[in-house]
């Protein structure tokens, strides 16, 4: 359940990413219309979201939500490095 819940995240984070212009760049090497980035957007909101349902459902509001940080460390970091990877090898 820990795994799922670090993926949701990193699939969360991943979609914000990919709603931001510049990492569009970076890893797409072109921007998307304002649509698409707005539903990349809405992906990332999303699967942050459900991350967090999952923390919940899985150990309750509190330590759920503590964990759920934890978790969302590691998701952003992974995501972060390689958003960074990518970014430097275009």
């Amino acid at each position: 359940m820990i795994a799922l819940c670090i993926l949701a995240a990193i699939a969360g984070f991943a979609g914000l990413s990919l709603g931001m212009t510049r990492h569009q760049r970076d890893v797409l090497g072109r921007t998307l219309a304002p649509s698409s980035s707005l539903r990349w957007r809405i992906v990332g909101w999303t699967g942050l979201a459900l991350s967090l349902l999952l923390a919940v459902v899985r150990d309750g509001a509190a330590m759920g939500t503590v964990y759920w940080l934890g978790e969302l460390t590691v998701a952003a970091l992974t995501v972060a490095l390689s958003t960074t990877g990518l970014g430097s090898r275009a």
